[in-house]
């Protein structure tokens, strides 16, 4: 969910501070637009959860980039699959903005908490479909690579690029949250899904501070 991605390349010509220069992300030099594009996307969504005095306005600046790039309201009826509510647009459209909420929050937090994370886009290829397949290498705090795949469409109008799909490790992305909705799902109902995975993010998140702040120094 890092990527969660996951912001335009030329949004932040202001001057940032210092330590939002460790989350980058690199290209070579002779890259492709589809190559510098996710490059771009990467450090602006990192500079910019960053670069906020709090969590609320960082959630609030990643999701304004996030809906641009990445289509996160078919993603969520995605997650529903067979038991999206198609007789109720309002409960519909109340879980995709629940989704893109969570989703942002995620996103932001995440960079907050580990401004070192790295992205090495290392090439690219056209697929069949007509769609653009970027690789790329994320770098976590501890060292270790991800592999990280990202697959962007091209619109033909403006030539603006969008992500479509994310695989991570080899785990694509949208699957991965339709299974773990259908699990929280034989739990709850659709409105008490996201509120249930806040909740375990948050327990994580306060898992985590508490074995860094115990951790040998």
């Amino acid at each position: 969910m890092v990527l969660a991605a996951i912001l335009a390349a030329g949004l932040f010509n202001a001057v940032l501070p210092p330590r939002i220069l460790s989350a980058r992300a690199d290209s070579p030099a002779k890259s492709d637009l589809a190559e510098s594009y996710i490059a771009g996307f990467f450090r602006a969504t990192a500079e910019t959860a960053v670069a906020q005095p709090s969590e609320e306005n960082a959630t609030k600046a990643v999701k304004a980039l996030l809906m641009r790039e990445i289509p996160l309201d078919e993603t969520a009826r995605y997650m529903l699959g067979p038991v999206w509510p198609t007789d109720n647009k309002q409960a519909g459209r109340r879980f995709q903005e629940q989704f893109e909420d969570f989703v942002a929050e995620a996103v932001a937090m995440g960079f907050r908490a580990n401004p070192s994370l790295a992205l090495e886009v290392s090439g690219s290829r056209s697929r069949d479909d007509g769609s653009t397949l970027v690789l790329s290498r994320l770098t976590l705090p501890s060292g270790r690579t991800l592999p990280v795949d990202w697959q962007l469409v091209r619109n033909p109008g403006s030539g603006t690029f969008q992500i479509t799909d994310i695989t991570v490790a080899g785990i694509n992305v949208a699957m991965a949250l339709r299974s773990m909705a259908e699990a929280s799902l034989a739990e709850t109902d659709i409105d008490g899904l996201i509120p249930r995975w806040r909740t375990a993010l948050t327990r994580r998140q306060q898992t985590s501070a508490a074995g860094s702040a115990n951790a040998p120094q």
